[in-house]
C-alpha cells in the first residue's frame, strides 16, 4: 500500500512560549504514533521563524518528496511565513495546537496565526491553493479523525499520479458513455492510459504453462469450495487468461487494466473473462474494469486506495421501490472478498450462448452476492472533472438478484446527505453519467470529498426527483 510521505514544520516567534511549552517535542511525538497506526512516513523539520527559513524548508521538503505539509502555528508566527509553502507544489495543512491555558497571558497565540495563513492564503496569494486546517494538539477529538481523512485521500490521489493503466482492445463497441479526453485527464489526476490489442493478450494467454494453468484452476476450485458448473475448457482458458492479463500488467507496470471483454474474446475464445478479471483482482490486487472503461478502472484504484479494499465495477440494473433498494450489478468480474455468507460459485456466462443452436451456455464467472453492510459507490466522471461520492448500505434486498456478482443497496446518502432511491435514480441519469460505477465496503464519503477538494473534480450534486424535466447541474 502507498505511503504517503507528511511533512511537521513549527512555526513561531521566539517572544512566545512554544519551545518553552514543549509544542515541538510533544507534536513530533503524537504525529509520530499517528503515522504509525494511520500508515504514514513523517518528515520532523526544524522549526522556522523567518520567510527565508520558510523558503528555505519548503525547497528541502519537496527535494525529499513530500506530498502533504502540516505547517503548525506552534505560536503566533509572521504571516510570511506560509507563502513559500503555498506556491509549492506540495499539499497543505494549517495547524494550531490548542492554548495551554486559557486564562492570564496568551501563551502561544497560535488560532490567530492559524487564521492570519487561511486569510492569506484565501483572500492574498494567487493564485489561490486548497488547504485543510487542523486544531489541538495530536490527542484532541478534531485532529486524528481529520488527519485520518486526510492519509485516506493523500493515498488515492497519490496511487493516480503515479498509475498507468493497460487498455486491452479498445472500448467495448458503441459504448460511446465511457469516452474520456485522456489529456485532461492526466492533466487533472496524472493518470497515463496505454493501448494494447486484443492480439497482444491473447498470444501472452497462450504462453501459460499447462502446469502454472492447473495450479490456478485447482486454487479456483478450491476457492469456490467445489460449487464449479462450468466444463473443463472454461476453467482452463479463464485460467489462461487471468495469467496473461496478469504477465501484461506486471511486465509493463499496470496498477489496473481497463480490457473489452467482448466481442473479440467471443469470436476467438467462445468464453467471457469475468471469472479471470475476479482473480486477477481477488489474488493480485489488480483492478480490472470491463468493456474498455479507463475511468472505471481509474475509479477502482481510487476506491481501492482510500478503503485499504478491492473494488468491483458495476451496473446499477434493476430498481426496487417497496424496499427503496437499487440492484448493483456486473457479469462476474468483482473480486471474490466481496462475496457474503452464501460464498462463491463458479457459472456459465448468463447471456452468452443462451441463443446459440442448443441453447449451448459458455464462458465461467464468478456468482455470489455480496456481504451486507455499508458500502461506497463512485465515479470519476467526464474527464476527471467530476467525482460520484454516494454512501450506502448493502442489504438482503427483495430477491438474489441477477446472476454475477451482485448486492442491493439502499439507504443512499449523496455527498454525505440522505437522499431517495429516486433522488439516486434521478441524479445518475439527469446528469448522464457513465452506466458503470465502482462499490466498495466502508463509508468513504469524506475522503472522496477531500480528493475532489484537492484535485479539483466537482461533487457531483443530487439531483432530486421530480415530475418535471431537469437539467444537469454538475457536469
Amino acid at each position: 500500500m502507498i505511503k504517503p510521505k507528511i511533512a511537521y514544520v513549527g512555526a513561531h516567534l521566539e517572544s512566545y512560549l512554544a519551545r518553552e511549552s514543549g509544542v515541538f517535542s510533544a507534536s513530533a511525538a503524537g504525529l509520530q504514533r499517528l503515522a504509525d497506526s494511520l500508515g504514514f512516513e513523517l518528515v520532523v523539520s526544524a522549526p522556522i521563524v523567518t520567510a527565508d527559513e520558510a523558503a528555505a524548508t519548503a525547497k528541502a521538503l519537496q527535494d525529499q518528496g513530500v506530498d502533504f505539509v502540516l505547517l503548525q502555528s506552534s505560536s503566533f508566527a509572521m504571516g510570511d511565513v506560509v507563502a513559500p509553502f503555498a506556491q509549492s507544489p506540495m499539499l497543505l495543512g494549517l495547524w494550531a495546537p490548542s492554548e495551554p491555558t486559557h486564562a492570564g497571558p496568551p501563551l502561544l497565540g497560535n488560532y490567530v496565526s492559524m487564521n492570519l495563513n487561511a486569510g492569506i492564503m484565501t483572500r492574498y496569494l494567487r493564485p489561490r491553493r486548497p488547504f485543510k486546517w487542523f486544531f489541538g494538539t495530536t490527542d484532541h477529538a478534531w485532529f486524528a479523525p481529520r488527519l485520518a481523512v486526510t492519509v485516506q485521500a493523500l493515498r488515492a490521489t497519490k496511487a493516480m499520479a503515479i498509475a498507468r493503466v493497460g487498455v486491452i482492445g479498445g472500448l467495448a463497441p458503441t459504448f460511446f458513455n465511457l469516452l474520456c479526453d485522456e489529456r485532461r485527464v492526466h492533466e487533472r489526476i496524472g493518470t497515463r492510459f496505454h493501448e494494447h490489442e486484443m492480439a497482444e493478450l491473447l498470444d501472452c494467454q497462450a504462453l501459460a504453462s499447462d502446469a502454472e494453468v492447473a495450479a490456478v484452476v485447482a486454487a479456483m476450485h478450491r476457492h469456490a469450495g467445489g460449487r464449479v458448473e462450468v466444463s473443463t475448457r472454461d476453467m482452463e482458458v479463464s485460467a489462461r487468461l487471468y495469467i496473461g492479463m496478469r504477465d501484461m500488467a506486471q511486465k509493463q507496470g499496470y496498477a489496473a487494466l481497463a480490457v473489452s471483454d467482448w466481442p473479440r474474446l467471443q469470436d476467438t475464445l467462445q468464453i467471457h473473462p469475468g471469472l479471470a478479471f475476479s482473480w486477477l483482482n481477488e489474488v493480485d490486487g489488480i483492478p480490472v474494469a470491463a468493456e474498455g472503461d479507463r475511468l472505471g478502472a481509474t475509479s477502482m484504484l481510487l476506491l481501492d486506495a482510500v478503503s485499504g479494499t478491492n473494488s468491483s465495477l458495476l451496473d446499477m440494473i434493476d430498481v426496487d421501490l417497496p424496499t427503496d433498494a437499487a440492484l448493483m450489478w456486473h457479469m462476474g468480474g468483482s473480486p471474490l472478498a466481496l462475496a457474503g455468507p452464501g460464498g462463491v460459485s463458479v457459472k456459465n456466462h448468463p447471456t452468452l450462448g443462451r441463443k446459440a443452436p442448443g441453447g449451448v451456455r459458455a464462458g465461467a464467472i464468478a456468482d455470489f452476492v455480496f456481504a451486507p453492510g455499508p458500502c461506497t459507490i463512485t465515479r470519476i466522471a467526464g474527464d476527471a472533472q467530476a467525482l460520484v461520492i454516494v454512501e450506502a448500505d448493502i442489504v438482503a434486498g427483495p430477491s438474489a438478484g441477477f446472476e454475477g456478482s451482485r448486492g442491493w443497496v439502499t439507504n443512499f446518502r449523496i455527498n454525505q446527505r440522505p437522499a431517495s432511491l429516486a433522488d439516486m435514480i434521478n441524479t445518475a441519469l439527469v446528469e448522464g453519467l457513465e452506466h458503470h460505477f465502482v462499490l466498495s465496503t466502508g463509508s468513504h464519503g469524506a475522503a472522496l470529498a477531500e480528493i475532489a477538494a484537492w484535485t479539483g473534480m466537482k461533487p457531483v450534486q443530487s439531483v432530486p426527483y421530480s415530475d418535471a424535466m431537469q437539467l444537469p447541474v454538475s457536469t
